[in-house]
């Protein structure tokens, strides 16, 4: 009974007896999404901005393609087991180039909400909390990931969503918590494949963090940080396993989704320098990420002079991102930076001391600076920088968006072509309808007898990663009974003889 009126005094919604609980409940809830909504309405309205200037990001093509394909055939299993799955279904709810940047803006702006939230508990000024967040949000990596990487933004949210959840878990205890924050972070798995090792070090981490009411360091045993371990591991073992079983089930590989060229670690988050494939390397690219945010480091010292326990969860970021790229995997550095970002400000103890918010003003600053002096490393964030400056569309953008106006309205399956180099293409036309993919069963015929098939054949006329099926049997040339209609640059495409031209005048000047 004391336990409980203890319990009423901290929470005093709780044994209401009137109803007002649930009215409490569902009215806090109702200000955190509006509070959410208007946090994200930047980031959608910067989403707007750049698609009305004809970008499109590669990730945010890759899902509306594979979307698409899935809904025009009726059948989930023709894509085969698109990976990570979870952005390709919401994708899917309605697969057009402002569905993915949407739900990415909505994940950032709630992204931004739970960490004002974290900040609202630390004694720092006001102002200093206002532009710590903004100085981390408004940086071109973050905002980048916030408007056109769906998967990686809601990564990030539910990274923080476990974080919280992992803090109430071993510091105070709750188990609830803990059963969420592996939850949480099993479903991560199905957004982001690195999410498996950010839940094995927050699961081994767990005996580190957690604080025994009743029983001392020296009466624990190996069962009891076990028991940790597990609770917070679980799920994600759990996702992932289940992921490869089906894998196996369905295709024969239980790691296709890991090594298929068509794989979010080789597609559109294939890294666009070379690889490092060295432990000093890697560890020099991630100091460089660090050196281009400088709050990171200097909250790093506050953790570690406040919470020490915290400081090696504090570094997993750093840590995850030197080992990935160790073994020649790719790790954006918009994610990495972004990543650091929303780590820096969550990592803030909640007992800092109030000197530190007024340190910190300058250095947000200096941070913004750095963020908009320096140049990005990643080619397809510095042309979105560019398209926002200019407000004027690329011209391989204009060239996209109008061969792909005319390939929409091409007889079904009669263009042959690999979706591993024209997802861009499929994507703008909003069809999958008049492409023959590999996903579709007659895609094999069509490569060996064309003419049977096909009357039209899109070949890239530029190396793709992870290999092009079309262009390897047609990159020198027409097969018998085809002609070369038209080339732009990067592409060429053949027509079978005697059937209707679909290009019927040069593309931008290109004969």
């Amino acid at each position: 009974m004391e336990s409980a009126e203890k319990l009423s005094q901290q929470h005093p919604a709780i044994n209401l007896p009137d109803g007002t609980q649930g009215k409490s409940i569902s009215l806090n809830l109702g200000y955190q999404l509006v509070f959410c909504l208007i946090l994200a309405t930047p980031f959608i309205w910067l989403a707007w901005l750049a698609q009305s200037n004809l970008y499109l990001s590669n990730q945010h093509a890759h899902l509306i393609t594979k979307a698409l394909q899935a809904l025009q055939h009726g059948r989930l299993e023709i894509i085969g087991f698109t990976y990570p799955p979870l952005p390709f279904l919401l994708t899917a709810i309605y697969p057009k180039a402002i569905t993915p940047a949407v739900i990415a803006a909505l994940a950032g702006g709630a992204t931004a909400w739970l960490l004002l939230y974290h900040l609202s508990e630390v004694p720092f000024p006001a102002i200093g909390k206002i532009i710590l967040v903004f100085s981390l949000a408004i940086m071109p990596a973050s905002l980048f990931i916030a408007t056109q990487s769906l998967g990686d933004m809601v990564t990030l949210l539910l990274f923080l969503i476990a974080w919280n959840q992992f803090i109430r878990f071993t510091r105070a205890g709750e188990t609830w918590s803990g059963f969420v924050a592996g939850l949480v972070l099993g479903l991560a798995f199905f957004f982001n494949p690195y999410a498996l090792i950010y839940g094995l070090i927050y699961a081994f981490a767990s005996p580190l963090f957690y604080r025994w009411e009743n029983k001392p360091h020296l009466q624990r045993n190996w069962q009891d940080d076990l028991t940790l371990v597990v609770v917070i591991a679980f799920p994600t073992l759990l996702a992932f396993f289940s992921w490869s079983y089906l894998n196996w089930i369905f295709s024969g590989d239980p790691w296709r989704f890991l090594n298929d060229p068509a794989s979010p670690l080789f597609t559109y988050m294939n890294p666009e320098v070379t690889p490092v494939y060295s432990i000093q390397a890697a560890l020099w690219s991630s100091l460089n990420d660090i050196a281009r945010l400088p709050l990171y480091p200097l909250i790093g010292i506050i953790v570690l002079t406040i919470s020490k326990r915290r400081f090696l969860a504090y570094l997993t970021p750093f840590m995850v991102s030197t080992f990935v790229r160790s073994f020649g995997l790719a790790y954006p550095q918009p994610f990495a930076l972004t990543i650091y970002s929303v780590v820096a400000i969550a990592g803030i103890p909640r007992r800092a001391p109030r000197i530190w918010g007024w340190i910190l003003i300058p250095v947000a600053l200096i941070n913004l600076l750095i963020a908009f002096s320096t140049m990005q490393q990643s080619s397809e964030l510095r042309s979105w920088e560019n398209l926002l400056i200019d407000q004027k569309p690329e011209s391989s953008d204009e060239y996209e968006l109008k061969v792909a106006q005319i390939f929409a309205k091409a007889p079904r399956r009669s263009i042959l072509t690999d979706d591993r180099s024209s997802y861009r293409i499929i994507a703008r036309a909003e069809t999958a309808e008049p492409f023959l993919l590999p996903a579709d069963s007659e895609f094999i015929l069509a490569l060996s007898a064309p003419q049977r098939y096909v009357k039209y054949i899109l070949v890239p006329t530029s190396e793709v990663w992870g290999g092009d099926q079309v262009a390897a049997r047609f990159g020198n040339g027409a097969p018998a009974d085809f002609v070369l209609e038209a080339a732009w640059p990067g592409w060429k495409l053949y027509r079978k003889e005697g059937v209707q031209p679909l290009i019927n005048q040069p593309i931008f000047g290109f004969p």
